[in-house]
């Protein structure tokens, strides 16, 4: 399957800003403000606000054909550049039937977003499309105390330099939450936790290369439940598979049963390799009741039990730096990797 990739974004080029999942700009405007602003300032681009970026959480639950008539209209629009995301949410995958995919296969743009944006992601890979699995307005682009540089530059490779090339494990990350409800927040930075690196499972010293796929494990579940949009299966052999978890933290159980159903359906065999994020394991002042560390553990131990149990000796790196945590890699999905497991390198194409 031959994929598209969207031409690059320049300074001064118009990118759309939509809202296809919740409404959490109507509820905390000036986290969205900030994110719009450095849209402009950091990356030199003019943020467009398209009709339903900004409304209420109710009437975008009630409408979801308008969010879709937005992702339509910002394709189409020859203005328009590139599409970012404000943030995700629970109910993306009601806004699929109202999407046009010939307008969308003749429009390929960059559309950058992640979490429920997994829709949309696997809405566009099954067209061909390369997108871009993170940055989100509200999250990324508006981080409380400044952006952080690592995240920064993998943006700038996504929207502005693609291949997006080698990259490598952030020293620190967090899965901190800092209240939106407090305007004060704005300013401030959130605590940060040393990073123990990638961590490699069941690689040999070989090199692995395919093309990405894969998103946030909740919404994935869902695709496997609703079997509408998931590509044909002969279609993702030789793939790499890309998994992180949400602020729903999921148990090691759903982590366990997501890996076993993969393997039961015979999709997980198609893999070459799984990349997986570091899981948020704390959320709104709530942590799982094992507590961070142990969840964090329960969940590779999780995925590691789930092969072992059907004698898969897929190569998996845990901790990355993509998803639910901070700072961010930019994912291409629908891009290339290359792995290389004895230099303990990973570039995507």
């Amino acid at each position: 399957m031959k994929f598209q990739t969207p031409l690059p974004l320049n300074p001064g080029d118009k990118v759309a800003i939509i809202s296809p999942s919740s409404g959490m700009p109507f509820l905390f405007p000036w986290v969205y403000k900030q994110g719009l602003n450095r849209i402009r300032e950091t990356f030199k681009l003019v943020p467009v606000e398209f009709p339903t970026a900004c409304q209420s959480p109710e009437y975008l639950s009630q409408n979801p054909e308008a969010r879709a008539k937005d992702i339509n209209a910002a394709f189409s629009d020859p203005s328009i550049k590139g599409i970012i995301a404000t943030i995700g949410g629970i109910d993306q995958i009601r806004i699929l039937p109202y999407l046009d995919k010939e307008l969308i296969s003749k429009n390929p743009k960059i559309f950058m977003g992640y979490s429920d944006c997994t829709n949309l992601h696997l809405f566009l890979w099954n067209l061909g499309i390369i997108s871009y699995y993170g940055g989100a307005v509200m999250t990324q682009f508006a981080m409380g105390g400044g952006m952080q540089d690592y995240t920064i530059e993998s943006i700038k490779k996504s929207l502005f330099h693609p291949p997006i090339g080698h990259v490598s494990a952030a020293l620190e990350y967090s899965d901190a939450d800092l209240d939106w409800a407090d305007e004060k927040n704005l300013n401030k930075k959130r605590p940060m936790y040393p990073s123990e690196g990638w961590y490699w499972h069941n690689t040999q010293e070989q090199v692995i290369e395919g093309r990405l796929w894969g998103g946030c494990l909740e919404v994935l579940d869902l695709h496997l439940s609703v079997r509408r949009y998931l590509p044909a299966f002969e279609k993702l052999y030789g793939s790499i598979l890309f998994l992180e978890t949400s602020e729903e933290m999921p148990s090691e159980g759903l982590v366990y049963c997501f890996i076993s159903a993969l393997a039961e359906i015979g999709l997980l065999q198609r893999f070459k390799t799984i990349l997986m994020a570091y899981p948020k394991a704390q959320f709104c002042n709530r942590q799982p009741p094992e507590g961070r560390e142990a969840f964090i553990l329960n969940q590779q131990n999780a995925v590691k039990n789930a092969l072992k149990d059907y004698n898969i000796a897929l190569p998996v790196i845990f901790n990355m730096n993509f998803g639910h945590t901070d700072p961010q890699i930019i994912i291409p999905n629908g891009g290339d990797v290359r792995i290389d497991c004895a230099a303990k390198t990973i570039e995507f194409h």
